[in-house]
């Protein structure tokens, strides 16, 4: 009876050793500290473009985006997208169209410049 006692016990007892124990909270009784890493609503996200613009990206409430360049700002509003998340604007950079696919760290960027040209671009987040 003793061997198969322990022949039980020992598997269980290994198994819960693996199990990743909770967060220690410090006392706290269930309340945890903000992660440092998650961007709010009022930060910007950084992004480099393979044609060399930084643009900065803030997320806005009623899904909206805002976009800034340089000295320029443009607000995008949400669009339909297949994938990931699409804004979009007719009076955007420069007064013209701008839109702004993103999916995770990676985004498509396109508007026309002040001189008229169309401008495609991909970014990635730093």
């Amino acid at each position: 009876m003793n061997i198969r006692f322990f022949a039980l016990t020992v598997p269980v007892l290994s198994l819960a050793a693996c199990a990743a124990p909770e967060a220690y909270d410090g006392g706290g009784r269930g309340h945890m500290p903000p992660v440092q890493n998650q961007a709010g609503p009022a930060d910007f996200r950084a992004f480099s473009c393979e044609n060399g613009l930084s643009v900065h990206v803030r997320q806005l409430d009623s899904g909206k985006v805002e976009l800034r360049l340089d000295d320029k700002r443009a607000v995008l509003s949400s669009a339909v997208a297949a994938s990931g998340e699409r804004y979009t604007a007719e009076n955007g950079l420069f007064g013209s169209g701008t839109e702004w696919h993103q999916k995770g760290g990676e985004a498509f960027f396109g508007f026309t410049d002040a001189y008229g040209n169309s401008v495609e671009t991909s970014c990635r987040a730093r």
